[in-house]
């Protein structure tokens, strides 16, 4: 009996010396950078050169990309068919049911097989706005509008979906690429 209480005490102490490790604390990597690097000037050095790798890296993707400006009269415009008339308008998905629909400054271009161009103020674009496609499995969420920016804040389209974001890139030439967040849609898309 006594064997059966001192194999207790020693797994609780043993336990209670792997948390208090500072192995465990600092993780299974730096435990291994620290073993490589026995010298901490290598180490230090290691860190420096990843800490700039990673800083020039998110330097360089956040340069020339837009983002979306959620706006209730962007909606509004939509849902009553009185969008921008010196905007060029796009569908991605299917003509009657769309995933998203945006208008684009015509100073821009989008070249892209993903999108197609639908004519406003049309029969085909108030039944796209109409049948703009909705996850009714979580919650019933209509589309959405908000205006597409620049990388310097500057409006230059608009965007209706129930989708909420997606990588918005600008290129040199005024092309502007616009790649949705389909994750949720599954096989949806395909």
């Amino acid at each position: 009996m006594n064997d059966g209480y001192t194999q207790k005490s020693n797994f609780y102490r043993y336990a209670l010396v792997v948390l208090s490790n500072e192995y465990f604390v600092e993780g299974p990597i730096m435990f291994r950078i620290r073993t490589k690097f026995k010298n901490a000037r290598y180490l230090s050095l290691w860190v420096a050169v990843f800490a700039l790798i990673l800083s020039l890296v998110s330097v360089g993707c956040s340069g020339s990309y837009g983002r979306l400006n959620r706006d209730p009269q962007v909606t509004k415009a939509f849902d009553d068919n009185t969008v921008n008339p010196e905007y060029q308008y796009f569908y991605y998905g299917r003509s009657n049911q769309p995933y998203i629909i945006v208008g684009i400054d015509r100073s821009y271009y989008m070249k892209s097989k993903m999108w197609r161009e639908v004519e406003p103020y049309s029969d085909q674009f108030k039944e796209m706005v109409y049948w703009i496609w909705t996850d009714i499995l979580y919650a019933p969420y209509y589309g959405k509008g908000a205006h597409i920016l620049d990388p310097q804040g500057n409006r230059v389209g608009l965007w209706y979906s129930h989708l909420w974001w997606a990588a918005i890139r600008f290129s040199d030439d005024n092309r502007i690429e616009i790649m949705p967040d389909v994750n949720g849609l599954g096989d949806w898309v395909r």
